[in-house]
Order: C-alpha cells, then structure tokens, then sequence
C-alpha cells in the first residue's frame, strides 16, 4: 500500500503511521549500523542522566534536611567570601564562643542559642580504634535539631560549665567499636582524652552521604580545651527565635551585636553571615538548577556529535536508496512524503538511541550510588530520576535526529524521479 492509498484512508496520522512503520524496517535491517550511529546519541543521555539523578539525590538529601528544621531557625557563621579563598577566611575570620553567649544575652528575640564546632578525630574502646566526626555543642542541640538520646541523657548544662570529659555517641559508633548495646559508663578515647558515655542517640539515618549517626557530641568548651585556639575561633552557630514573623529584627539585632563583639566600625563589612532557613534553601535549590544547567551544557556536545553520526549515514541513506525513492515517486508519493519518510527515521533512530541511553544511565546511576554506599559511606543518598529529566532526555534526542535529519530528508525529497529511476 503506498503512502498516497495509506492517507486517503486513514488520513495524516495513518500515513504517519506507515511512514514509521517504513523507518523501523530500514533501521531494523542493518542493526549494527544503527546501533553504531546512535551511540553518540546513548553516550550523551546516559551521561545527562547519570550525573543528573546523583546530583538531584544528593541535592534532595541535603534539602530534606534543612527543611526539617523550622521556620524559626537561622545560622550564623564566619563571612568567608570577604577573602579570595576559604583557607584565608578560615585563618583570619573568628567566631568564637563568646560571640554565641552575648548573643543569647543581648538579643531578646532567641529562644535558644546553639553554638558548635565540628572536627574528624580518633577513637577507641577495648583495643578497637577508628576515627568519626566529633562535635562540641552545648546543652541546646537537641531542641533546635530534633535528636534526642535513646539511651541515658544528652549533655547538661553543667558538663558544659565544668568542661567534662563526657560524651553523647551515636549509634553507628557502637558498632565502629563493638561496644555493648548498653554502654552507658564505658570510657572511650577520643584524641587525646579520655570521656564517659553519658547518652547513646536515637538513630536518624544519612544526610547528603554523612551519616548522623556516625558523630559522638562532647561539651564545648572541653572540644576547644582539647582542640586548641584554631578550634577556638571556628564556631558555627545555629539560633532560634521565639517569633518567626520577627525574624528580620532578630538578624539585625544579632548583626549589630556581632559588629560590637568584633569592633566593627561604622562602613566596615561584615566578617560575619547571618543565613535564615528559607535563604539556605534557596541557596542549595540555585545551586542545585546552576550545577544540572552546566553538566547539561558540558554533555550536550557528546549529543551534538551523535547528531553529526545521525546525518552522515541518513546522507548515505539517500545514497543508497535512491532508486527506492525513485520508485515511490513513479508510484504516486508526493516530495513532501519522500521528506516525512526520512525525516521521521532520522527522529525514530535518534529517539531509540535516547530509550536506550535513559535506561543504561539510570542503571548506571544506581550502580554509581551502590558503589559509592561501599566504598564511601553507607547514607550515601539514592539516585532520584526527575520525571523532567526523562521528558527532557528523550525529547533532546529527538530534537536532534529531527535537526540533522532535515537536510537528509530535504536532499531526497529533492531527487529527480526520473533520475533516481536510473540510478543503479
């Protein structure tokens, strides 16, 4: 049946239909070739997708996390950006302790106020060492962070003004030590000290590949007894306010007593960032949608190139069907079918090319998160496929085999009938 009969009985969608129905049979006659034409095509979705659903899952952990915490909650922490690199911010800004004790004095709008500093340390128990993130905080922790022990109790107000050697471990450290499930008392070495288990945390599973269950809290002022002066100066703080609807005087408040704290003069910068919650968020969502803009860019060309295979062997294509073409004209098929029937297998071959691509680098991208779960840590967050990934994988790679498919489809339906009834 040709494609003139086809319309006139089913109308365009029917000749659609037999025009593909015709491109699937010229693509499945020579498989290897075809797979070798699209394989620009796959290596360019597999990566898009690849790269795109670990970045997404990463970003989604990391998300999920600060929007557990409420409304209410901001951070402050040292401005680095005022220097041309983190490390000189890092050695010549301070936050200190007692910049987080004026603030819970002099600013009326908090309601608790928890300074902390992190840092990587060893520790042992019973002649088994490892090493795990330690963190100085204060009694407050618990209530702005939403993790409370299940076993004994959190840091006291007094551990934290005597400066005691004790500790808050999670749960994953009693496995890190083969530690007994009641290990309350026990004394472990962290670093150089000694401390007694007080309280063993409820677990809480990963965020952004850390686990939280892998840390072990210990009194503030006894990290920075242990830790030094360096540790001293590089306090983070997290505050919430007692009214989040007035949490824009709360920031100025804070700003003014940091300035004081630190001798700020009037027209001086900042050395210091307050971040509310809703700026976090919107701060990791643009860089989120910045980071998938340039590995779409970057891996775009791999697409490009594909599109150059996909219009090589269409122009060969022609080549070698020209009197096929011929044929069909002599028939009745009209120059804009002859178009339609290369075009649509230039679309077809690029689209397959783009189904196999999705699905090998969304097998790929678990693969990936399986592999990083065991060699870099078990919270490692899974790989998330957004539905706009796919839609805009496989419409990407038919975009591709409908632009280099133009001047393919534009050359056959060009031919001279009678020309291309004597070709041979």
């Amino acid at each position: 049946m040709t494609s003139r009969r086809t319309e006139e009985l089913f109308g365009f969608w029917g000749a659609v239909f037999e025009l593909f129905r015709i491109a699937l049979r010229a693509i499945l006659s020579s498989k290897m070739r075809s797979f070798l034409t699209v394989l620009g095509i796959i290596i360019g979705v597999l990566a898009v997708v690849a790269v795109v659903s670990i970045l997404q899952g990463v970003f989604a952990s990391f998300l999920s996390q600060f929007e557990s915490l409420g409304g209410d909650t901001l951070f402050v922490r040292p401005n680095y950006e005022m220097f041309k690199s983190h490390q000189e911010g890092v050695r010549r800004l301070k936050m200190t302790y007692e910049d987080a004790l004026a603030i819970a004095r002099d600013v009326s709008q908090v309601k608790e106020i928890c300074p902390f500093l992190m840092r990587t340390d060893t520790i042992a128990y019973h002649g088994r060492n490892d090493s795990t993130q330690i963190i100085g905080t204060t009694e407050s922790y618990p209530q702005i962070n939403s993790f409370f022990p299940e076993q004994g109790r959190f840091l006291a107000p007094m551990d934290v003004a005597a400066r005691r050697k004790v500790c808050i471990i999670g749960q994953d450290i009693l496995d890190k030590l083969a530690m007994p499930l009641q290990s309350l008392g026990e004394e472990i070495q962290i670093g150089r000290g000694t401390y007694t288990v007080m309280g063993i945390l409820e677990k809480k599973g990963g965020s952004f590949g850390q686990s939280e269950d892998d840390q072990i809290f210990i009194p503030l002022p006894t990290a920075i007894v242990q830790y030094g002066q360096d540790a001293a100066n590089s306090i983070f703080i997290e505050v919430q306010v007692r009214d989040a609807q007035k949490m824009d005087d709360a920031v100025e408040r804070i700003s003014a007593v940091l300035r004081r704290e630190h001798g700020l003069k009037f027209g001086d910068v900042d050395d210091f960032r307050v971040f509310t919650r809703d700026e976090i968020l919107k701060i990791i969502k643009q860089f989120t949608s910045v980071s998938t803009l340039i590995v779409g860019a970057i891996v775009s060309i791999t697409l490009i190139v594909g599109g150059i295979g996909i219009m090589n062997i269409m122009l060969v294509s022609v080549t070698e069907r020209t009197r096929e073409i011929g044929i069909r004209m002599a028939v009745g098929a009209k120059r804009i079918h002859i178009l339609y029937q290369f075009l649509i297998e230039s679309v077809t071959l690029s689209t397959l090319g783009g189904v196999v691509g999705l699905g090998c680098g969304t097998g790929v991208a678990h693969l990936t998160v399986f592999i990083l779960r065991k060699t870099v840590s078990e919270t490692f967050p899974a790989a998330f496929i957004p539905y706009w990934v796919v839609l805009l994988s496989l419409s990407f790679a038919a975009l591709t085999g409908a632009i280099f498919g133009v001047y393919p489809a534009v050359k056959a339906s060009r031919l001279d009938p009678i020309d291309a009834l004597r070709y041979e």
